[in-house]
């Protein structure tokens, strides 16, 4: 499977079709237009690219592998391999069509191979459709298998849209990057410097949460419409020249009607989940900002033990508040290189182009703020005895009480395609003896859109 990813990722880097748009080229000609990197609501840049084409269709995409070197121990046990993988691979195509002028489809679909040396691997495929009804600039609607509004890498997850290597762990353990659902969005703008966006959609499902990712199991693309549907509204600023401010959040419930038995009494699951996230991003010459913050709230986790006993064997202690945020700052310092006189442009190079930003991060997180510690513990002398683990039981409970410091660099040989590397210096400071203390990690990868 990754040999196939791999050839996959090679045709289309060398592809003579793929390269950006600049004011001297001629009109396309191929079935593959040039990007023109501007990005739709709720879309990133490979993935907005029919609402731009100057075609009735377009065809685009993105791709990245990485390779992760641990330092130090892996909690291998956590019953999440994104936990814990040493390669990714991703690939994902867009194929778009305006029906109209107003109507556009969009659809994508992704494979994506995560291993862990020759212990463990998993395949998943994730599948995006939708409708736009552009109706006026204040109101719009989206309508299908549609990304969330949330957070920032969910609407910014091409490879060639973050400095590193893999996605922050704050946009992967407390918002969920790629997070999909069947439902609606609402979107448009409130005048030039205003814009919001309103999704109604299925909600999580809380029988596939794990500890060690929060609620990141519970994603899941099905047909099924709960009696309850989930919101996820925000609201941007852009009036300022590079600037961009956003916050954003998510309400609904994820039990899916789900019940358990507690001394001979049938309860019904409703596991209320709430998150409020915003960021901030900022372009100022060469210089870069982005900073990210998210706090998050899980209700009935007594109940949700016995849950995920039922369905996966293994009760899971999930975090009832969580939070983490970021900071970053990368710097291009390829100007002080001095610049070429004579541009050479190939089909995976452009000397006009080359960027060399170098980055620092600092995350801080916690997967559980609070929880049940009575359920941790095995003891709980209130909640029934049956939801309690049984004696010699195993239990999934994987707290991730992070600071991680990352230091890295990219470089851009064209501006659709990116090389990276960094270094992570992680510290798990929880105290409690069931936390693994991890070691630091070594990441490397590359990544293109097209």
């Amino acid at each position: 499977m990754k040999y196939l990813i791999f050839t996959l990722l090679l045709i289309t880097l060398h592809s003579p079709l793929i390269a950006q748009e600049r004011d001297t080229i001629p009109e396309d000609r191929g079935a593959v237009e040039r990007l023109k990197y501007k990005q739709a609501p709720g879309l990133a840049l490979a993935a907005s690219k029919i609402y731009f084409s100057d075609k009735r269709y377009s065809i685009s995409g993105f791709g990245e592998a990485s390779f992760v070197n641990y330092q130090g121990p892996k909690d291998t046990q956590a019953g999440d391999l994104e936990l814990y993988y040493t390669n990714l691979y991703r690939f994902a195509t867009f194929f778009g069509y305006r029906l109209r002028d107003n109507l556009i489809w969009n659809s994508e679909i992704q494979i994506e191979y995560l291993h862990d040396g020759t212990n463990e691997s998993h395949t998943e495929f994730v599948f995006e459709a939708f409708v736009d009804y552009l109706w006026q600039d204040y109101l719009n609607v989206r309508f299908g298998f549609l990304p969330l509004p949330i957070g920032y890498v969910n609407n910014n997850d091409e490879p060639v849209m973050f400095y590193s290597v893999n996605r922050s762990e704050v946009e992967r353990l407390i918002n969920p990057t790629t997070w999909i659902e069947l439902g609606a969005m609402f979107y448009g703008s409130l005048g030039a410097d205003w814009s919001y966006a309103l999704g109604v959609s299925q909600g999580l499902n809380a029988s596939q949460y794990l500890s060690g990712t929060w609620i990141r199991q519970g994603r899941e693309i099905t047909f099924n419409i709960p009696r309850r549907l989930s919101f996820t509204p925000q609201i941007t600023y852009t009036g300022i020249p590079d600037l961009e401010m956003s916050a954003s959040g998510f309400i609904g419930n994820s039990g899916k009607d789900h019940t358990v038995m507690a001394n001979g009494v049938e309860r019904n699951i409703d596991a209320p989940v709430r998150i409020l996230t915003g960021f901030v991003k900022y372009d100022w010459g060469n210089w870069r900002f982005v900073s990210v913050g998210s706090t998050g709230s899980l209700g009935q986790t007594e109940e949700i033990f016995e849950l995920t006993r039922q369905s996966e064997g293994i009760p899971q202690v999930m975090g009832t508040s969580t939070y983490g945020y970021l900071f970053e700052l990368g710097y291009n310092i390829l100007p002080h290189f001095g610049k070429r006189k004579l541009p050479s442009e190939g089909f995976l190079h452009n000397t006009g182009e080359f960027k060399l930003p170098i980055f620092v991060r600092f995350e801080r997180l916690n997967t559980h703020r609070r929880f049940n510690q009575d359920l941790a513990r095995g003891i709980n002398p209130i909640f029934p005895t049956n939801l309690t683990p049984n004696p010699g039981e195993q239990i999934g409970f994987t707290p991730s009480n992070l600071r991680i410091w990352t230091v890295g660099a990219n470089f851009n040989p064209k501006e659709n395609i990116v090389l990276k590397g960094n270094y992570q210096f992680r510290n798990n400071i929880t105290d409690n003896p069931e936390a693994l203390q991890e070691g630091n990690r070594i990441e490397f990868g590359f990544g293109f859109i097209f």
